[in-house]
């Protein structure tokens, strides 16, 4: 069954009003950060199975979702810039960061910067260096993801049925995908629909990945890891985002690291609740004192 969220408001963070959902009255706080053109409710699935006894938050980053969409300024620093005071404005101790794609190099990240900020931290199928350099060498299912941003599509139906027809989403289709991609997209009078993310923000974003540098930060995490992989390829066995070599160096690169790998699930799955194993482990870890 889907909790819902008992909060869903806005925070003045800086000079930006940010977009945050959180389910859960109780427990230690844990934020999570979403991926390059996702969402908060992406955390969903999870949220579900430790908001019980958690107090779980997620936002929406700069230029996605409802949150503002400045003109320009996306890059992982800026990220975590944000998160630092997004934590400081919902008044968070020391919250548990739980990063997906996107979100882990920005958890990384935030790690390495702001280390009494945060008391452990979660990387989902992330946290290593891209196995591409250029734009024109990212994987088609990256390609696939960008490319609905922008286009408004005539029905919400439609654009559902679209995101179906890919190999590594309509197979494993369930509630969760639905409440995601709800909050995907606006709705305009016409009846068509767009998603919310902003596409030059996307796109910048891209350009400014150098900023990461996920090897620079692993000695510099502070606080005890867990690093998720999906071992499911998208379009092809070899498209994942984390290879198993960058996450082998990504384990050993952090001093005190559990690394798991989850073969039949990929980079989307890993999160919508298609196999209870990625939520066991997380609670298996923050529950680890």
């Amino acid at each position: 069954m889907l909790m819902k969220p008992v909060r869903d408001e806005f925070v003045v963070a800086g000079d930006l009003t940010l977009h945050y959902v959180k389910w859960g009255e109780q427990g230690a706080p844990i934020v999570g950060i979403h991926g390059l053109t996702a969402n908060a409710f992406c955390f969903q699935a999870v949220a579900d199975k430790l908001a019980v006894d958690y107090q779980f938050y997620a936002y929406d980053l700069r230029g996605r979702g409802d949150s503002d969409k400045p003109a320009e300024g996306y890059s992982v620093p800026l990220h975590a810039a944000d998160l630092a005071k997004l934590i400081d404005e919902l008044g968070l101790e020391r919250p548990i960061l739980v990063g997906h794609s996107l979100g882990a190099l920005i958890a990384l990240y935030f790690a390495a910067h702001y280390p009494e900020k945060l008391s452990r931290l979660v990387l989902i199928d992330a946290g290593a260096p891209l196995p591409w350099s250029t734009p024109e060498e990212q994987p088609a299912w990256l390609t696939a993801s960008i490319s609905r941003i922008g286009t408004s599509v005539p029905s919400f139906e439609e654009y559902t049925r679209r995101l179906k027809a890919a190999p590594f989403l309509g197979p494993y289709w369930n509630e969760y995908f639905d409440v995601y991609f709800e909050h995907d997209v606006r709705h305009n009078s016409d009846g068509s629909v767009a998603s919310k993310c902003y596409r030059e923000g996307i796109l910048e974003e891209g350009l400014h990945y150098s900023a990461a540098r996920p090897e620079e930060q692993w000695v510099n995490v502070q606080v005890p890891s867990l690093l998720l992989r999906a071992g499911q390829g998208l379009f092809a066995d070899n498209d994942q985002l984390l290879s198993v070599e960058a996450a082998a160096a990504a384990h050993r690169g952090m001093k005190n690291c559990r690394y798991i790998n989850f073969p039949a699930l990929n980079h989307y799955t890993i999160i919508f609740g298609i196999e209870d194993g990625p939520a066991k482990e997380i609670r298996k870890f923050v529950e680890d004192v």
